[in-house]
């Protein structure tokens, strides 16, 4: 997450309990290199991951540090929509309640904006979906696909509200209640643009590992390649071409043809 949090609190804390950086280091798991650069100011957002690991480590309340609330007054700052407003979390109510024509994500609490999809983002989309569609009524039909900005309520919780561009959960159970998917699909694809590539990288990826995602795919038409995942396994990536073809750790048989997705886009 690329939110600045408030740092005052944090430096404030750190001198209450007597903690120099290189303490805060060991018990945060955080380098000392990366906290010096947080705490002088050469970091203005750090990941959001690295600041739970220091608050956390020194007892504090992460969610307490900027008290950012489920507003639907937004300042844009590189993708992100942010409340301006000092409130609660955001939660599925603030999710739910905002326009239809406003496109945003909830995660952990904040909503992120997302641009309506190029023709590129979407033709590779319909590929990759009919392709898996295919697959899977032919050889593994307790499997469902869905695409086109199907909500994923990936922990369980009120706060956090996912809308993959292309997901496949096992049998029925998860999508029982006909609205949004109950937990965590088994495989999950992401189209890279502009203004998502952070969130899909490094965001997503994260939240995606601690849910429990099997694989995670990244298609990254911008720089031609393809970031596979076997959370399931290990999370080593494997980087591919649109010159490959991609064989799933999960799915027997089942090898999408880039060089066929990339004769598709547009």
């Amino acid at each position: 997450m690329y939110l600045k949090p408030n740092i005052e609190k944090i430096k404030r804390r750190k001198k209450e309990l007597g903690w120099t950086n290189q303490r805060l280091a060991e018990e945060s798991g955080v380098p000392a290199g990366t906290l010096n650069k947080i705490f002088n100011g050469t970091t203005r957002y750090p990941r959001d991951e690295t600041v739970s690991a220091m608050v956390k480590a020194m007892g504090m309340d992460y969610y307490g540090l900027d008290n950012l609330g489920a507003s639907a007054d937004f300042a844009r700052e590189s993708g992100v929509y942010q409340s301006t407003r000092k409130r609660n979390r955001a939660t599925l109510d603030t999710y739910y309640s905002l326009p239809d024509e406003l496109r945003v994500e909830l995660i952990d609490g904040r909503l992120y904006y997302k641009q309506i999809p190029s023709m590129r983002h979407q033709s590779i989309m319909m590929t990759l979906s009919s392709l898996l569609y295919q697959y899977f009524s032919e050889h593994m039909q307790d499997c469902r696909v869905f695409a086109l900005s199907c909500d994923v309520r990936l922990d369980g919780d009120d706060y956090t509200m996912l809308e993959p561009d292309i997901f496949v959960v096992r049998g029925t159970e998860r999508v029982a209640n006909g609205v949004y998917c109950m937990g965590a699909p088994e495989f999950v694809v992401e189209i890279v643009s502009l203004s998502s590539s952070k969130n899909d990288y490094e965001l997503k990826r994260y939240k995606y590992h601690n849910a429990g995602v099997k694989e995670y795919w990244i298609v990254d038409p911008i720089k031609m390649r393809i970031v596979v995942y076997v959370f399931a396994r290990d999370t080593v990536p494997v980087v591919y071409t649109f010159e490959n073809k991609i064989k799933s750790y999960l799915y027997p048989d089942l090898e999408i043809d880039f060089e066929r997705v990339g004769k598709e886009m547009v």
